[in-house]
């Protein structure tokens, strides 16, 4: 039987596999309220997010869910997953 997939990510875990993935290249101290626009978070790249989260978390994001509000920072971006997570 197969593991379930990852739990959803606190804000510095996600910033750490962000930057894994290739989806953006923030600072180490990146903070957990920066913000994600202006350090390159563009639509490809969260098409690409899109992807990623599905691979690791085992959920969809639709177009609801990809507000400006919820991308964000990596804060309202962990709580979108934890909230499709649960």
């Amino acid at each position: 039987m197969e593991l379930s997939k990852q739990l959803s990510p606190n804000p510095t875990e996600l910033i750490d596999w962000m930057n894994g993935e290739g989806l953006l290249e923030l600072d180490w101290d990146f903070s957990d309220d920066g913000d994600l626009f202006s350090a390159g978070l563009d639509s490809m790249a969260v098409m690409q997010l899109v992807v990623a989260v599905a691979d690791k978390y085992g959920i969809e994001l639709g177009p609801d869910d990809l507000t400006s509000a919820n991308l964000a920072t990596p804060r309202s971006l962990a709580a979108l997953i934890a909230a499709r997570t649960s």
